[in-house]
């Protein structure tokens, strides 16, 4: 099928795609219970001549088409909503309080939809995988369907993330790393109650905890290597038991993110040493546990070549923008490249009035970016076939 002609199909079921980004945004599930979802997209593309496996990876879905005997390209979308009440005022805002798709996943999955209905047209010497992926914001989904089997037979795999920080019409790209390794980071402070009126009778365990909050911080500018951004953010706090009483215990639970895989790998033994070691200067104990979480996604270049040759060739030099920065966000597509080589791209979703930022509860993508992000990806795998 002719470029020209491809791109007119693809226009051409626009507007059923967008009326069914709407129904999925209206009725988001949060990571690990997308069973509605699921069901709806499993019969959408059966209704097309997919075949489909339901329930790889919990709710996820794997549909092929074509050959089989050759291994296949594949797409993975995310499908699962954020736990954020929506403050849009859009007719087809979420009707389940709680609970909004603020971070895109309802075009993605409207994405592959469209790529499913018109790559079944298409004679392609590779079979075509999509992977409708569940838990992506839990970073779990991913390491659920590869358990389950999802990457068998893959030669190469794309994927998509919408980015308020582009303008709808436009892409970014990017060689290597595109996002950051995630950790978990859990501290407890051990201190010694006593009264409130007498501290240096006792160990104050807030007071330490308030020293490793800052104290890390500086450690990361004087200790660590700039040109490695590392960035820890302390979420939650917890500790103490009344207004007069020296805290016992403190609980300290963050994030850590890190673009240099190595310095990651490192950085559970970084943060014990130093943590332990500001907390035993107040005259506390420090219990520090380190969690991986996600590592970052590496782009390949070949695959990422041929991305960028596409959607050059689909939206034009001036709109394929070379990303200059990785992002410090994390994202578990990231297990998928560690077994098969591919690439992510970012999807411009800012319109006229620009775009809220991901996880806001005022997000509110340009849904114009759908028919681009189907044309780009389906040109693509068309390109990777050849």
């Amino acid at each position: 099928m002719e470029r020209e002609i491809l791109l007119k199909k693809i226009d051409s079921f626009n507007d059923e795609l967008i009326n069914m980004r709407r129904h999925i945004h209206s009725h988001p599930e949060l990571s690990g219970l997308e069973n509605q979802t699921a069901i709806l997209i499993s019969g959408y593309l059966k209704n097309i001549g997919w075949r489909v496996t339901e329930a790889i990876g919990r709710t996820g879905v794997v549909a092929d088409f074509g050959p089989k005997d050759k291994g296949f390209i594949g797409l993975r979308v995310d499908m699962d909503a954020l736990p954020i009440y929506e403050n849009t005022n859009l007719s087809f805002s979420s009707k389940i309080d709680g609970v909004m798709h603020a971070c895109g996943h309802d075009l993605h999955t409207c994405i592959g939809l469209g790529v499913a209905k018109i790559i079944k047209d298409l004679k392609l010497q590779f079979g075509t995988r999509i992977i409708f992926q569940p838990a992506e914001e839990i970073a779990s989904g991913a390491k659920w369907m590869i358990d389950d089997g999802a990457t068998k037979d893959l030669k190469q795999i794309l994927g998509v993330h919408v980015f308020p920080e582009l303008s709808v019409g436009t892409i970014g790209i990017k060689e290597g790393s595109l996002t950051a390794a995630a950790g978990e980071l859990s501290v407890e402070i051990i201190g010694k109650s006593g009264h409130g009126a007498r501290p240096h009778e006792g160990v104050d365990a807030i007071w330490a905890a308030s020293k490793v909050i800052s104290g890390i911080q500086e450690a990361i500018t004087r200790k660590l290597d700039p040109l490695d951004p590392v960035v820890i953010t302390f979420g939650k706090i917890n500790g103490g038991n009344a207004y007069n009483i020296l805290a016992e215990k403190v609980n300290l639970t963050g994030t850590i993110r890190c673009t240099n895989l190595q310095l990651f790998r490192d950085i559970g033994d970084w943060l014990e040493f130093n943590i332990c070691s500001i907390a035993n200067s107040c005259g506390a104990e420090a219990k520090v546990k380190f969690r991986e979480i996600v590592p970052p996604v590496n782009n390949n270049f070949e695959v990422n070549k041929v991305l960028r040759d596409s959607s050059i060739g689909i939206l034009g030099h001036q709109n394929v923008i070379e990303l200059q920065k990785p992002s410090l966000g994390a994202e578990d597509f990231a297990e998928f490249l560690n077994e098969v080589p591919g690439a992510m791209f970012r999807l411009g979703v800012s319109g006229e009035k620009g775009c809220a930022p991901l996880h806001s509860s005022e997000f509110n993508p340009d849904e114009r970016a759908i028919n681009i992000g189907i044309k780009v990806i389906t040109e693509t795998i068309v390109k990777l076939n050849n």
